[in-house]
Parts: structure tokens; sequence; C-alpha cells
């Protein structure tokens, strides 16, 4: 193997590293492929230290886009905020997540700010959430809450965001705009990623260190440099408060150009962030993801995992939360409501977890699986 088949060998390695999404357990990422509707994924592999797993994506520019939604990781009440929710618990500080965070009544609250994917509130960390844009929406929400002055008040602007989460029209409108605003930028991606993949080795090849070659390459710095261009002034009209992942990614982008080929997946995770997935999904997700995350997340709310008896305030705002706020936003939305999948209603055993409705052989049988919750009668 030559000098320069290793480096490209190398190069398309890194490349491939790259065509990941970092999805935090509270996270979905809603992946398309070719021309048809988008997939569904959650981490499929996990990294317990980082908090994080990833899900691959389409790495041939032309034709992937990924946005990233997340399960909510609060709670909300005309009281207060508690750091975790019924529909997604695992993140919660109940079950291992964020230490010392707890439920704050809004006259407690003086500060809600994002740092980094995290919700700090007064200063510490309450929440993470899937995506830094995530993260500065919510803050941004939750400020314009705190600031109303009375308890109905309160729960009036909390049904509101709800509504506005599980707007199928809203995500619709949003991706219609995505597409249309970066389909420019799409071409000068799907160029440059023929030029570095066949167009370079090619000049190589043939040329080696002749001037030609190093004319290829200049070509395709300046392709480079335009295309950084054009992300840094789309995510200062997406994100303006991201400014520092904003020059992050501009200097990377002329660096090196698989950063630059992966500019509209930077720009597209979180331009979704004001929706919740199932939204997304119910928009324009394939029919059989759909009805699947769908299933999954009216499970999950109606039969939530039990909670710890600890931090019995926090637990009490969740589901208030749950029973006021989501399940009514959850049920007015959607064009069915599908219990659980066709191939999970087939019992074959004599009782069943009301969650997941797996089989078991008895009744009052803890489900390992689902928290302790005990099956019923089949």
């Amino acid at each position: 193997m030559t000098d320069g088949e290793a480096f490209l060998l190398v190069f398309v390695l890194i490349y491939l590293s790259d065509c990941l999404v970092w999805l935090t357990p509270s996270g979905y990422g809603l992946i398309r492929f070719w021309k048809r509707g988008y997939f569904v994924r959650r981490a499929r592999v996990s990294f317990e230290a980082l908090g994080k797993g990833f899900a691959v994506i389409n790495p041939l520019p032309p034709f992937g886009t990924v946005f990233i939604g997340e399960a909510w990781p609060i709670s909300l009440s005309g009281e207060g905020i508690a750091p975790f929710s019924r529909e997604n618990p695992n993140p919660g500080p109940l079950l291992g997540g964020i230490r010392g965070a707890g439920f704050v009544a809004w006259n407690e609250v003086e500060k809600v700010v994002s740092q980094d994917g995290y919700l700090l509130v007064n200063g510490k960390r309450f929440a993470r959430c899937a995506s830094r844009a995530g993260a500065v929406v919510m803050a941004a929400r939750l400020r314009k809450i705190r600031q109303l002055e009375s308890f109905e008040d309160r729960e009036a602007a909390i049904e509101r965001w709800l509504r506005e989460r599980f707007s199928e029209n809203h995500v619709r409108r949003r991706v219609a705009l995505f597409r249309r605003i970066v389909s420019p930028m799409r071409l000068s991606v799907s160029l440059l990623f023929g030029i570095v993949f066949l167009l370079v080795p090619y000049a190589y090849w043939r040329y080696h260190d002749e001037l030609r070659f190093y004319l290829v390459l200049l070509a395709s710095w300046v392709l480079m440099l335009q295309i950084a261009i054009e992300y840094f002034r789309l995510h200062r009209r997406f994100y303006p408060r991201l400014s520092g992942e904003r020059w992050q990614h501009l200097i990377l982008a002329i660096v090196f150009p698989h950063y630059a080929i992966r500019s509209i997946d930077a720009l597209s995770k979180g331009f979704l962030a004001d929706s919740h997935p199932l939204a997304m999904a119910r928009a324009i997700a394939l029919p059989e993801e759909k009805a699947r995350l769908e299933s999954a997340v009216r499970r999950d709310a109606r039969q939530p995992i039990p909670l710890s008896k600890e931090h019995e305030k926090s637990a009490t705002v969740a589901e208030e939360f749950r029973l006021r706020f989501f399940l009514p936003a959850l049920e007015t939305g959607g064009e069915s409501n599908p219990e659980v999948d066709g191939d999970e209603a087939e019992t074959h055993g004599v009782a069943i977890c009301p969650r997941c409705r797996v089989s078991y052989d008895s009744i009052g049988i803890p489900c390992e699986d689902c928290g302790g919750l005990l099956t019923i009668e089949a």
C-alpha cells in the first residue's frame, strides 16, 4: 500500500467516525437515508461514563439529514420545576442522574441559563438536554414562565408550551424551511464530497506532486472555505446564542474537509429542538416508525416506571405534570391511539406486564424492565 492509499484509508475511517449522532438517554434522532421518510433512532451503543451513546447517520451528504428531539427532561407545574419527568425518568436524579438537583419553586428561581447542553437553575446543573439548542430553547421558555405573576398564568403558559411542542404543522413548516434554505449549500457539500473522495485521489495517482495536483487541492480548499462561511451565516441565523459552537465548527471546517462535508448535519441537529420527538415522527417519519414511537410514548405515559420515594416533592410534581399537562397534550394530537404494536399485543401466558406487555406465567410477578411493576391478568 502506497503512502497515498494509506492516507486515503485513514481519512475514510475518520470521515465515517464523524457520521454519528450522539444522543443522551432522553434524545431521539430522526434520520433520513434516502428520499423516503425519516427513521427514529435512539442511541444504539451507549457509554455510561459519557452519559451518551451514538446512532449511525447517512454518510452521503446529498441524501441524508438528521434532526434531534428529546423527551421531556423536566416537569413543570404552577408551583415550580422538578428535574425529571415520568415520560423519561432514567436521566433524573432518582435513578442516577444529576446529583443534588431537586424541586425548585418559581419564587426561588433567580436565574435560568443553558451551558453546554445543560439547564442551569440558580447556577447549578438541573437537567441535561439532548442538544445545546434544546437547552437554549428550554431555558428561554422557563425564564418567560418565571416572570408570570399568578399560578393560573403559569399553568396556562405550560399548557401552551405543550401544545406547541406537539404541533405537527410546526414541524412540517420548519423542515420545509430548512430544506429550502440549505439547498444551495447541499450542492456545494455534495461537490466537495466528490472532489475529496474521487478527484483528489485520482489527481494524486495521475500527477503525484505536480502542480496540477496542488491546484485540485486548492480548489477543494476554496470550496471548504465557501461552505464554512455559509455555515457560519446560517448558524448565526438559526442559533444566535450558540456563538462558541459556531466559531468552533467554522475553524474546523476550514482546516478539515470532513467537518465541511458534515456542515448541514451540524445545522440540522438542533433545528427542531422546540418540538417533541413524537410530533416530529408524526410529521416526517415513515408510517411504521411513527406507529412504533407512538406506541412506546403512550405506553410510557400511561404506565410510567414506578419511582423511588426519595425526593417526594419532585415525584409529586412529575406526576402532576404527567396527568395535568402531558397526557392531555399527547391525546390531542395524532391520527390514531395505538396501545401497543401488533406483535406486542400477542400474549402466550396467563399474565402480562401492563406497561411493556411482556407475557408472564403468574399474576403479581414484578417486571424488572419496568421498575418492579406487578403483572396483571392477560
